[in-house]
């Protein structure tokens, strides 16, 4: 018996991918939250098109075309966390249940704000990465999730060939290859763990499903 089927209540597990991701990168994760009961709802946006605000209506619009679940989970990769703070705070979904942000860079992170800066690399970061892109730099402010409980995940391994010149350890700390550690903290988060993941395959890692599960069911990670 699994541990949804012990819960009466209809918990949905909606699930984000980040900026030039797609769903196909959240499918192994899917497919675990399914062995485990939960339904799920693996979400494609046009992350490179829209704002942050624009993308928060998009997942918006795809929420409601489902069945209204009595708990909305959220498991959301890096940019995913923003549309999902910007989704709670436009929103504010009563049934919403426990989140997971997997390296979101919630205060922004260097790396955009190098790529920012840099005269040649600024029109190519802008063309690729698009609006969204743009509100990934520190000085962004994003709102903050109020009555939610949030456990967070930040790797500290990089596969970034570009990670030394643009996220140098001994200036920004540990990081993910993208996004520095202490960029992912976010004012009142439940929990926060640094496993020695990558950026771009996280999700993808079976000790970050593993955990990612264990907050949905405990909201707290297996520490």
């Amino acid at each position: 018996m699994t541990f949804a089927d012990q819960n009466s209540q209809k918990e949905t597990v909606a699930l984000l991918h980040g900026i030039l991701k797609s769903k196909t990168d959240m499918l192994k994760m899917k497919k675990a939250l399914e062995k485990e009961g939960y339904d799920t709802l693996n979400i494609f946006y046009p992350s490179r098109s829209k704002s942050l605000t624009e993308l928060a209506s998009f997942i918006n619009d795809k929420i409601n075309q489902q069945p209204k679940p009595d708990k909305l989970h959220f498991v959301v990769h890096s940019m995913g966390g923003l549309v999902t703070r910007y989704y709670i705070d436009k929103y504010a979904p009563e049934n919403i249940g426990n989140i997971v942000m997997l390296s979101t860079p919630n205060t922004g992170s260097e790396f955009a704000d190098k790529l920012k800066a840099a005269p040649i690399l600024s029109p190519l970061f802008k063309l690729i990465y698009g609006p969204a892109g743009q509100q990934l730099s520190t000085n962004y402010n994003h709102p903050i999730p109020k009555n939610t409980t949030i456990g967070i995940i930040a790797g500290t391994k990089s596969i970034n060939p570009l990670s030394p010149f643009f996220l140098p350890r001994k200036h920004v700390g540990e990081h993910d290859g993208m996004v520095p550690v202490k960029r992912t903290h976010i004012d009142g988060e439940t929990d926060h763990i640094t496993p020695p993941v990558n950026h771009t395959t996280m999700m993808k890692n079976k000790d970050v499903i593993n955990q990612t599960i264990h907050f949905l069911k405990y909201k707290k990670f297996d520490t």
